[in-house]
């Protein structure tokens, strides 16, 4: 398991990227992290209940908090701010 060695929000908040401690950088856009979201909102509570999130091509990251040390709540400028976003998940993202 990797851990993350920095995490900014770049470019006025339309790119975030991870720089993780086994030399791995990643950098996803806020478009794709909103719309892919691991909130229940999004993701819902099964597969089948998984909603398409569209009109997001300008939505940008506004505030990063950590949780734990395991993972980030993002805070959009859109008000979405309830995803956990893992570093799994967020290397996943990435793939």
């Amino acid at each position: 398991m990797s851990w993350p060695t920095d995490i900014t929000a770049m470019d006025k908040g339309r790119v975030l990227e991870v720089a993780f401690d086994d030399g791995r950088t990643i950098r996803l856009s806020a478009e794709r992290l909103r719309v892919e979201s691991p909130s229940a909102e999004v993701q819902g509570h099964s597969p089948s209940q998984k909603r398409t999130v569209t009109g997001k091509e300008s939505v940008a990251i506004i505030g990063i908090e950590p949780v734990g040390n395991y993972a980030i709540k993002i805070i959009f400028d859109d008000g979405h701010d309830t995803g956990l976003y893992t570093w799994d998940y967020l290397r996943k993202l990435a793939i």
